[in-house]
């Protein structure tokens, strides 16, 4: 029988791996999520799995659940490329640089953040202790060695820890590290989906087939691309989570993302109140002497399809005092998209503080010694991350200037060189 009781403020990628596996070990775990329903944001885009994302979904998820995440997941993940806005080459590494190809577990994904909420909360939305739906949580309170915590419809819920995994505006991060509040970077990225039609398909770039490409034009700015399709007979395993083989909203689509800071868009009122018709006008603006094919891909955006978002990013905290509260995933080293981590960060916090409950909660050692360990090897790992993540967006929409020939010609010689480009493969 279980000793401790977890509480997940949190049903996310992290808060969700995380109790499939305390579920898979043993350990009480309840998820307190605030949407309303399983289904009420059936939105979000591709998400790039790597290999230390897919080693920790193993081995949080039971081996049914995993066959469904390996045998969903979409086409085109070989790798990345780098081209300029008028499409030439200057960097294309693949996954056979690394050597993940041919691995069964630790290599690159695709997968549908749709899908993947579907598969982690498949065996725990069915029984009503494990996640609880529309609970928005205010605050925590200690009371006689539990842990309390009070929603905002007036319940509560008690347990021995509190993990929050409740994103980059996490309530209970400011309640529990006040000071680590995520800071503006200034960068904003305006971008949308495009239904794989075969017109869209015409416009791509060839090295889309290989994974996301990013065109970098002498501006400070830069074009990130991807194409979302399910693998070939994918659809039949999603039956395995009672679905017919389609989830709305899921269908193929290219994703457009364009990046800069700010005052580069030149926005003539608040971006945050703007049009998708508007914010469609502003990349055209911004494109208008880039290949013609680029040019249509950004027309071929529905204007309800575009989106503006503004990039944070954490800043390294210094080590707290460790209770039986802790965070993980975004509430805690949320960061740009600029390298796609940010959910295998997430993944490997859930397996790690997974492994160190198990531990505990086997009396192996005391609780909190077990969370001070996760929380040590998360700090280094996550900002770590982190920092990667900032140094990728800097380059991306920072200002080029003349050098940036050299850094043209530096790519291309990378391009030629197979162990320069398995460093830009891991890097």
């Amino acid at each position: 029988m279980s000793k401790l009781d977890v509480l997940v403020i949190g049903g996310g990628i992290g808060g969700l791996c995380l109790a499939q596996g305390l579920k898979k070990a043993g350990v009480k775990v309840s998820v307190y999520e605030r949407d309303a329903t399983p289904i009420s944001r059936l939105q979000g885009f591709r998400v790039h799995i790597s290999p230390e994302g897919s080693t920790a979904l193993h081995a949080c998820l039971p081996p049914e659940l995993w066959m469904v995440f390996n045998r969903t997941g979409g086409a085109f993940v070989r790798g990345f490329t780098m081209v300029t806005e008028q499409l030439k080459e200057l960097l294309h590494a693949t996954s056979d640089d690394d050597g993940t190809t041919d691995q069964p577990i630790a290599r690159h994904r695709s997968v549908s953040r749709i899908t993947l909420r579907h598969i982690l909360l498949s065996g725990l939305e069915s029984l009503e202790s494990n996640v609880h739906f529309n609970k928005r949580f205010v605050r925590y309170e200690k009371s006689g060695g539990r842990l309390v915590a009070h929603f905002e419809d007036g319940s509560t819920a008690e347990g021995d820890v509190l993990v929050g995994a409740d994103g980059v505006n996490s309530p209970v991060r400011k309640q529990y590290l006040p000071h680590a509040e995520p800071i503006d970077t200034g960068v904003t990225i305006i971008g949308g989906k495009v239904p794989l039609s075969d017109g869209a398909l015409a416009l791509l770039p060839a090295r889309l087939l290989d994974g996301p490409v990013v065109a970098m034009p002498p501006e400070a700015c830069s074009l990130f691309m991807v194409v979302w399709k399910r693998e070939a007979g994918g659809d039949e395993y999603l039956r395995l989570l009672g679905l017919d083989g389609f989830i709305p909203e899921d269908e193929d689509y290219v994703i457009l993302g364009f990046g800069a800071k700010r005052e580069f868009f030149g926005f003539r009122s608040d971006p945050l109140t703007m049009r998708g018709a508007e914010l469609k006008d502003v990349l055209r603006r911004k494109v208008t002497r880039w290949h013609p094919s680029l040019r249509k891909l950004v027309e071929l955006i529905d204007d309800t399809q575009i989106a503006l978002a503004r990039i944070r990013t954490s800043e390294p905290v210094r080590a707290w005092t460790t209770t039986r509260v802790t965070l993980l995933g975004d509430a805690i080293h949320s960061m740009t998209p600029y390298r796609g981590i940010g959910a295998n960060i997430a993944l490997q916090d859930a397996a790690l503080l997974c492994a160190k409950l198990e531990e505990a909660d086997r009396g192996e050692r005391a609780v909190v010694e077990a969370i001070a360990e996760y929380e040590a090897a998360m700090r280094q790992y996550g900002y770590a991350a982190v920092a990667s993540s900032l140094r990728a967006m800097e380059r991306a929409t920072g200002e080029k200037g003349p050098a940036f020939g050299l850094t043209k010609t530096a790519l291309r010689v990378m391009n030629a060189v197979p162990a320069l480009r398995r460093r830009a493969m891991t890097a």
